[in-house]
């Protein structure tokens, strides 16, 4: 069974991965909750397994890591 912590929030937000080495990647942040997010990201299998989250215009950020992959989407967990 799979129990998600809190509500999640539709969102359609723009936003950048920031993974260090592996550069910078546009994404859409489709939904978002107080535990984690979902991400619309072409390069999904690119993405490290750890990496910083940010939004744009806002320069809110939260550390993330990776719970689940599929093509073009990311769901990640905030540390």
């Amino acid at each position: 069974m799979n129990i998600r912590q809190g509500k999640r929030v539709a969102l359609d937000r723009p936003g950048r991965v920031v993974a260090g080495e592996s550069g910078h990647h546009a994404c859409i942040v489709r939904d978002i909750s107080a535990a984690g997010a979902r991400l619309l990201l072409p390069e999904a299998g690119h993405v490290p397994d750890t990496f910083l989250l940010s939004l744009e215009p806002s320069e809110d950020r939260w550390s993330c890591r990776v719970i689940w992959r599929s093509l073009g989407e990311v769901g990640v967990a905030f540390n």
